[in-house]
Order: structure tokens, then C-alpha cells, then sequence
């Protein structure tokens, strides 16, 4: 997994200032059009050619951390199961209340579709990650453990109710304390 590319790594590449990597990639521009910050043009493609050099991907303003909403990744193996719809809508139903908004997606049990899911969260800088790994897939447990983000991985139980419920008071004890550790039990299936 890739780590995120931050404005503060294309201006030092660029050897500019955080600020003007941030006028340029933001493109203010006054109520008349003309841009809020002038900045050269040369120095302007010189910013933009680092950043696609460095593959910068701007993170989305709602999953910015300004926004008090927690964003959770979850990554489950199959949207059709019935075990794992239950659990989805049981988890989100657990913490929205207590302000996480969750963004699934579905692994098919695929260890390179689990890997972009996982790289695709990251980047959008979720403050924590719900993902059941995908079977003999350590490594990608922990590429997830190295990346910081606190991250669950539920117990498979008979009753996906009650998986969601104990899965939830993990990761939000896990969330309010900020311990950066994946937490890892055994799967059974």
C-alpha cells in the first residue's frame, strides 16, 4: 500500500512553499474569475507537474478532518450474503449515533481488489478502517497495521448481529482512545 501523498510533500519536492501548493492546487479564484492569489504561470506548471509526478490525489472536502463526522472504511467480502448485509446495516446502525459515517466496499474475496480498497480508503484518510481480510492474506493485515489507521477486524460469529455489535464497541473504543493498532482474531468460517 502507498502512503498519501500530502501538499506539504509536493512543495518540498517542488521546493516552494505548503501555502502556494495550496493556492494552486485549490484554484481560488475571486467573485470576478480572476484568481484570489497570483501566482506565475511557469511556477504554477512547475506545482502541478510535481504533483502528477508524485500521483497526488486530493482528498474529498466531505472526509476532510475539519468535518467533526468520523469517516470509517468497512471492507467485506460479499455484498449478496445475507451474514454480511446483516452486519453492515447493524454495524452503521451502531455508530452513526455516536457520529461515524462508514464507506463500503467488497472484496470478493480478492486479495488485489482488497488491496485497492484498502489503498482507496487510506488515501481519503479515514479515521478508521472495519476489514475482514481475505483468507491466507496476512501481509495485507499488516500493510493495514503499518499505515496507522486504527482498524478492526470483526469475529465471525454464528449471529451477524451481534459480530456488528461487538465489532462496533471495538472500533469505537479504539476510535475515542486513538490507539493506532489493528486488532486480530481469529476468523472462523
Amino acid at each position: 500500500m502507498t502512503r498519501t501523498v500530502t501538499i506539504k510533500d509536493i512543495a518540498k519536492e517542488a521546493g516552494v512553499s505548503v501555502a502556494l501548493v495550496s493556492f494552486v492546487m485549490n484554484n481560488r479564484l475571486e467573485a470576478d474569475g480572476k484568481p484570489k492569489y497570483r501566482v506565475g504561470e511557469s511556477t504554477r506548471q512547475h506545482i502541478l507537474e510535481v504533483a502528477r509526478r508524485m500521483n497526488y490525489r486530493p482528498v474529498a472536502k466531505v472526509l476532510r478532518r475539519e468535518v467533526r463526522q468520523l469517516v470509517v472504511g468497512v471492507i467485506l467480502p460479499d455484498a449478496s450474503a445475507p451474514y454480511y448485509g446483516q452486519f453492515a446495516a447493524r454495524l452503521e446502525k451502531l455508530t452513526l449515533p455516536e457520529g461515524c459515517t462508514l464507506l463500503f466496499g467488497y472484496s470478493q474475496e480478492d486479495p488485489v481488489r482488497f488491496g485497492r480498497l484498502a489503498d482507496l480508503f487510506l488515501a481519503q484518510k479515514v479515521d478508521g478502517l472495519v476489514a475482514v481480510p481475505v483468507p491466507e492474506e496476512k501481509e495485507l493485515l499488516e500493510d493495514l497495521r503499518r499505515s496507522g489507521v486504527p482498524c478492526v477486524v470483526p469475529v465471525r460469529e454464528e449471529d451477524p448481529l451481534s459480530a456488528a455489535a461487538e465489532c462496533a464497541s471495538r472500533l469505537l473504543r479504539l476510535l475515542q482512545e486513538q490507539d493506532n493498532n489493528v486488532v486480530i482474531n481469529n476468523l472462523t468460517k
